[in-house]
């Protein structure tokens, strides 16, 4: 029987006294912006202000203009002076360092009353300190929050420019509808979730505008690290502009509803709405589901009501995966949407062919009507089968970007309206959902998860709960010992319990991830995902997770976040390092950059009656004053001793390290570049021509390889759109220095399936065992499989004997026949290879290479062959690419020995 609310809240007051302190504090803030605000605005009831074809001077999805970010925020702050409705305010900065713009608009008594508002509403999203009765005041008196985001995926540009629109007829049009609309509806708008891409692709049209590379694709991905993968950060949150999604979505506002804006592909329909397709995440309340399809058909309604065709929902995306900006919010009770809207040329025209060329057809009529002699002929649409999800098939026609502008619209402005009409039922339920949360966990089932303070990586564990907290969870950090389940667990353990609002959202995170057995007819085949699958927060970054199922007394709590501190222990001339945690290589690479001297041992030693592991760093005679330095913000533990080890080390010097970044970018080498800097890691990015004819062995001890295919690594971005100064690939010229550069010596590092460019192209004697896209095989595309590592080998230093390592179509690998030297350094398990995530046909994976050493000439390529730095969430297998890097420099041009260094 579920616990009452009542007895809810009494369990868990102790943690909700200081919740409530701090949300206090948040609002005090807040207020005190807003009361600094509120009395310009009151003036301004009778304001009118331009509208955006007035200000940019031509109209939102005109061929040949595009709004560039510098203007939207001129413009948006425009709307922000003439508007009593609407208040604009920076939220943080972007990679770029541009502003990034949180727009709120709503009647002028809400932006009057912004903090008074929030403060309300945020009530609605906590049963443990908000009764039923005043719950349901709340919602029949409030107002639904609708946050709409548009353009994180950058050449997307529709939806920025239609966010203009947008923001002006909310902010200044005096219809009915859009009276109705704020009565009931407080919008927020993120003009763009990625101004820095935007601004990019902008200046690059413009640059290319009149010229025969006008839709040329640009040189550098549109978001520094990420790319197109910026949508699939949500959960992680490594870049500052999900970070900044992330605190107004979960910490600041809590909306009911969230709607992120994308572009498709024109091949079929116009528009995309929800529902989704099947599978559906078991973690997520029911009654969402019904919510999303009630707002996506409210949102089709709009569009075919206006008189458009090629809506289509009930396909291509599923509700199982949590990575998305639109996903996330499922777990957290909110209706994600996500609406596609095919995309036209950036700034022009494209033309399809129709469906029915007969003369005298409708659609052969249409396209006549509008073709337009500036278009880009294309194919027919591929899809023009009448059915219940597809009523009004696009026949083919003119497609322009104005019409791409003009649907986004109408999908946003019809969720609003629907919004209104629904906003005390959709308060309601957002309540009815995080009660429902509460009383589902509250007698176990799980019960919590627990994080033990005796981690193999400190940082990777302080990481995962501060990703928690960013996401809106709350958190217990024992003060004392407690047990649970029977097990002892030590003051200092965070426990995370599920009997909160968001405790589905954690589960999910958490617990290891079944894809469910979906079929279309009794007896068919199950449908097989074509996504990634696993997202389990520990084994993703090394750290133990427990789950505990029977409730237990949560202990008394240390208030405070985890330390992330460094810590020197000991005193003496000699500092120990070792390397199981992610931030003692930052340590490191901050020693060398300030010229200290450093050297690891490649077998254990014993030092002061301790064993330290092989791959254990020592330096001596650095400063304290370096030391201390170097340590700051990194929880890492430094021990000195007056003693040094008398067996032989290996100096240390900085790696000299290139990573192959091809021209147009790739998002698996934007990660790299991530990791690479956040660690302290100084690289090089080669351009694939730039190998060609090469001496790369005087200039690289490393060169990185990232998971790129290698049609686009040979032969690069080619045809008559691309510019000539950005075409090309490694061509023969490219794998000939590649070639030498391992002969002379040099460290080829590749990641996943770039091992290919190494067996095809260089003849490195591995051959694939099994791929991971085999259909009718091995099929994973995106799990987390469990892998045994060779403890001695000099890229497992610091990692335990088995890790979990993220596999996406990629491959097991095997010695060719007859080959000699080839070291394993892991293999596929044999016994529960499967962690998380689908896996179809692991038996013909199990046992297979997961990495190896391949000697070549003087040299080596060490073959990773999963995704050891997968979207820059797999902090359990970086150090595989760390040490990989070490072990380069030291095998590479010889340092100086021993003697000469200490």
């Amino acid at each position: 029987m579920p616990l009452s609310t009542e007895s809810i809240r009494s369990r868990y007051s102790r943690r909700h006294v200081i919740a409530r302190h701090r949300l206090a504090a948040t609002f005090l803030c807040v207020f005190a912006l807003s009361a600094a605000v509120s009395p310009a605005k009151a003036v301004r009831a009778e304001a009118s202000g331009p509208t955006p074809e007035a200000f940019f001077g031509f109209r939102m999805g005109a061929d040949d203009h595009l709004a560039d970010w510098d203007g939207m925020v001129r413009y948006f702050t425009e709307l922000d002076r003439v508007s009593d409705r609407m208040t604009v305010e920076p939220v943080g900065q972007t990679t770029g360092k541009r502003p990034y713009l949180l727009a709120t608009i709503s009647s002028p008594e809400t932006i009057a009353s912004l903090a008074q508002v929030r403060a309300r509403h945020r009530r609605l999203a906590d049963p443990l300190t908000t009764p039923e009765a005043e719950a349901l005041t709340l919602a029949r008196d409030g107002k639904v929050v609708v946050l709409i985001g548009a353009g994180v995926h950058s050449t997307e540009i529709g939806s920025t420019q239609a966010m203009n629109e947008l923001a002006w007829t909310l902010a200044l049009d005096r219809s009915p509808t859009v009276e109705r609309i704020l009565r009931h509806v407080v919008v927020l708008l993120v003009p763009c979730e990625n101004p820095d891409g935007l601004q990019q692709i902008v200046d690059w049209y413009r640059s290319n505008r009149g010229t025969p590379y006008e839709d040329s694709p640009p040189p550098e991905l549109y978001h520094q690290y990420a790319g197109h993968d910026n949508n699939r950060d949500a959960y992680m949150n490594t870049q500052v502009e999900t970070a900044n999604l992330t605190r107004i979505m979960y910490r600041d506002w809590l909306p009911e509803v969230y709607l992120d804006l994308h572009q498709m592909g024109p091949a079929r329909a116009r528009i995309f709405l929800p529902p989704y397709r099947s599978p559906s995440n078991p973690n997520i309340d029911p009654l969402l589901w019904s919510e999303i399809n009630v707002l996506g058909q409210t949102m089709a309604a709009h569009v075919q009501a206006s008189g458009r065709t090629g809506v289509l929902w009930g396909e291509t995306y599923t509700g199982f995966w949590q990575g998305a900006n639109s996903t996330a919010p499922w777990w957290h009770n909110i209706v994600g949407l996500l609406s596609e809207v095919a995309g036209a040329r950036l700034a022009g025209p494209i033309d399809q062919e129709p469906a029915d060329p007969a003369p005298g057809s409708l659609a052969f009529a249409t396209r006549q009507r509008q073709a337009d002699p500036g278009a880009v002929l294309i194919q027919p649409p591929s899809d023009t089968q009448y059915r219940m999800n597809y009523p009004e098939p696009w026949l083919g026609g003119t497609w322009t970007p104005r019409d791409v502008v003009e649907y986004h619209l109408l999908a946003a402005m019809g969720l609003l309206e629907g919004a209104a009409n629904n906003h005390e039922i959709l308060s309601q339920n957002f309540y009815r959902m995080h009660q429902r949360t509460v009383e589902r966990f509250s007698a176990g089932n799980p019960f919590a998860f627990v994080v033990p303070p005796d981690q193999g990586d400190r940082g990777a564990a302080t990481e995962l709960v501060r990703l928690l907290e960013a996401g809106g969870g709350e958190v217990v950090r024992a003060a004392e010992p407690f047990v649970a389940d029977g097990k002892s667990f030590a003051a200092g353990t965070v426990v995370v319990p599920l009997a909160q609002p968001f405790g589905r959202w954690i589960k999910d995170l958490l617990e290891p991830q079944t894809y469910p057995d979906v079929r279309p007819a009794s007896g068919a085949p199950a449908e097989r995902p074509y996504d990634v699958t696993a997202w389990t927060l520990g084994m993703l970054m090394g750290v133990d997770v427990q789950q505990i199922e029977r409730p237990f007394s949560l202990p008394r709590a240390n208030a405070g976040a985890l330390a992330a501190n460094g810590r020197i222990v000991g005193s003496g001339a000699t500092a120990v390092i070792g390397r199981a945690a992610n931030a003692d290589v930052t340590l490191v690479n901050r020693l060398l950059a300030s010229g200290a001297r450093l050297a690891w041992t490649p077998a254990p030693v014993t030092l002061d009656d301790r064993q330290w592991a092989a791959g254990t760093i020592f330096t001596k005679d650095v400063s304290q004053e370096v030391l201390t330095s170097a340590l700051r913000d990194l929880p890492v533990t430094v021990t000195l001793t007056d003693n040094w080890p008398e067996s032989t080390l290996i100096p240390m010097r900085p790696p000299r390290t290139a990573i192959i970044d091809p021209w147009g970018g790739h998002s698996d080498a934007g990660w790299t570049r991530w990791i690479f800097e956040r660690h302290g890691f100084a690289y090089t990015r080669l351009r694939p021509p730039e190998i060609r004819g090469t001496d790369l062995a005087r200039r690289f001890d490393a060169i990185v390889v990232p998971e790129i295919p290698t049609a686009l690594l040979l032969h690069g971005m080619q045809g008559p759109r691309v510019r000539p100064e950005y075409r090309g690939g490694l061509e023969d010229a490219g794998i000939q220095a590649l070639r030498a550069f391992v002969d002379a010596g040099g460290t080829l590092v590749t990641f996943g399936n770039a091992a290919e460019l190494a067996i095809d192209r260089l003849d490195a004697p591995l051959t694939i065992a099994t791929r991971g896209d085999d259909l009718d095989g091995t099929y994973c595309p995106g799990a987390l499989l469990r892998i045994a590592l060779t403890p001695e080998h000099p890229v497992t230093f610091g990692m335990p004997a088995a890790a979990d390592a993220m596999f996406v179509m990629n491959s097991g690998y095997a010695a060719s026949r007859g080959a000699d030297g080839i070291i394993p350094i892991a293999r596929y398990a044999t016994e529960e290879l499967r962690r998380s995530g689908y896996l179809a046909g692991g038996n013909r994976l199990a046992g297979t290479l997961a990495a190896a050493e391949v000697p070549m000439g003087r040299g080596r390529v060490i073959v990773l062959g999963f995704r050891p730095q997968h979207r820059a969430q797999t902090w359990g297998t970086f150090k595989m690419i760390f040490n990989a890097l070490y072990y380069a420099a030291a095998r590479g041009a010889q340092p100086p020995p021993p003697t000469q260094m200490f």
